[in-house]
């Protein structure tokens, strides 16, 4: 069992992204190998926004479609507001929190992230962070622009 965070599923999402290819084929490979892969409805929010404005994936029709068709195959589980306390707790962004506090309350072990607010304190509550996107991909993805 797994749950996506939104910077992989954007990857995924993205066609542009150097991550996309990487990020694309883990989604597929658990969709179609019977993997149990989790989002949570915050998840579903960040994507839409990390596609819409920081991408600027156009149009908005076809955004919601693809986001829509990919979401249908994914487990989706509630949001647990124990992420707020976690957030605070651990001095990171409320959406990191979140979805840390959502693998605890659902009993995911993975979290699917490329987000080191993620790696770096999943173990503290027992959890196992995996990341697909390749290192030399990952410093690619620093420095790389999507509006150009």
């Amino acid at each position: 069992m797994r749950i996506l965070d939104a910077d992989i599923f954007a990857y995924a999402l993205y066609d542009e992204s150097p991550a996309h290819p990487y990020a694309w084929e883990f989604v597929e490979r658990c969709l179609s190998g019977g993997l149990p892969l989790s989002v949570t409805p915050t998840t579903i929010l960040e994507t839409y926004n990390t596609l819409y404005w920081y991408y600027r994936v156009r149009p908005l029709k076809s955004l919601l479609e693809k986001l829509t068709l990919t979401v249908e195959e994914l487990q989706v589980v509630e949001t647990s507001i124990n992420g707020l306390k976690i957030a605070a707790a651990e001095n990171i962004p409320l959406g990191d929190g979140l979805l840390i506090a959502t693998a605890l309350q659902n009993n995911i072990p993975v979290i699917v992230s490329n987000d080191k607010h993620i790696i770096n304190r999943a173990s503290k509550y027992g959890l196992i962070t995996e990341n697909p996107v390749p290192e030399e991909t990952r410093k690619d993805l620093s420095e790389w622009n999507p509006i150009l």
